[in-house]
């Protein structure tokens, strides 16, 4: 079976949330070229639901990243699977360790940028392109092209409460390994003071681990709906598309509210990869600083005025 015309194909993508959201359009892609054909997943557990709503993947298999023994187990699925093609959208070291195996005990083909991929895209240098568009060359190699993707899979048709208010969603929390790329919560808790001095309500998202990112916010303002513990991926991007404006670090919630195309300020570390990962989305906004220490409230409300932001959703 020729690996263009697969009957049976593998796509691998685990990772942190972002690297998810960042794969989804060439993930669509893959699903609209290969519409007829089974499809299996390698990804984390905890994915898996999220993964389920595109209503793409025939089976999972799990990869925890975690254990020798989980790890020969899941090799030896790969192996046993009769893939005729394995698309992989990790490139890690791990998923490079696959290859090797598959290319050992298999006959299916690979398409990467690791060294044991036979359909293999060369990266160019970090920062030259975007996470999403590397993987989109990537799947050029297989004769896939980039779309229009549609993501209304991903609508949740709960009532969340945004009639007749004009509503700006506020993602003031990251990770705690990316607490350096966090513009400070008192700095947050000035913005959204100001936007309810214009009329507008703060949909404040994040989890209950983000309380020292959310509770200033929470403590002074009072037009609030809070989403905060209460925001998987579906609501993240539901309440997106109801919003005025998004403003967000550069995190992964920030990423899933941005498929949206709705208006997104990015507050972010000033570098080349920062600027590949934020810039390519439709109607992103990018406040840059070597330092997020650096980033002053009123430079953010003078990018409402320069860039019209709310003079466009009023």
């Amino acid at each position: 079976m020729s690996p263009l015309n697969p009957k049976k194909i593998l796509v691998i993508k685990h990772g942190s949330l972002g690297d998810i959201i960042f794969a989804l359009e060439p993930i669509l892609a893959i699903q609209k070229k290969f519409n007829n054909t089974v499809i299996h997943l390698v990804t984390e557990e905890k994915f898996i639901p999220f993964f389920k709503k595109m209503n793409m993947f025939h089976q999972f298999l799990i990869d925890n990243r975690k254990g020798f023994f989980a790890t020969l187990v899941l090799i030896n699925k790969i192996v046993f699977g009769k893939y005729d093609l394995v698309i992989d959208l990790q490139n890690s070291k791990r998923s490079n360790l696959y290859h090797f195996f598959i290319n050992t005990f298999s006959k299916a083909k690979i398409n990467g940028s690791r060294s044991n991929a036979h359909y293999r895209y060369i990266i160019p240098s970090q920062g030259t392109e975007s996470p999403t568009q590397g993987l989109l060359n990537q799947l050029h190699l297989l004769g896939i092209e980039q779309i229009n993707p549609n993501f209304s899979w991903l609508e949740n048709n709960r009532d969340l409460n945004f009639d007749n208010k004009n509503v700006v969603m506020v993602i003031p929390g990251v990770s705690q390994s990316g607490k350096y790329k966090q513009w400070a919560p008192s700095k947050f808790k000035e913005i959204c003071s100001f936007l309810e001095t214009k009329g507008f309500h703060i949909c404040l998202v994040g989890t209950k681990h983000d309380a020292e990112a959310t509770e200033p916010i929470l403590n002074h303002c009072t037009n609030i709906i809070n989403l905060i513990d209460k925001s998987p991926p579906d609501v993240i991007y539901s309440a997106a598309c109801k919003c005025k404006l998004i403003i967000s670090n550069d995190t992964g919630p920030g990423h899933i509210a941005a498929l949206s195309n709705v208006n997104t300020l990015w507050l972010a570390l000033d570098n080349p990869i920062t600027k590949a990962n934020l810039s390519f989305r439709k109607n992103s906004h990018l406040m840059l600083k070597s330092s997020m220490d650096d980033l002053r409230v009123d430079e953010v409300k003078d990018s409402f005025s320069n860039n019209k932001l709310l003079d466009k959703v009023q």
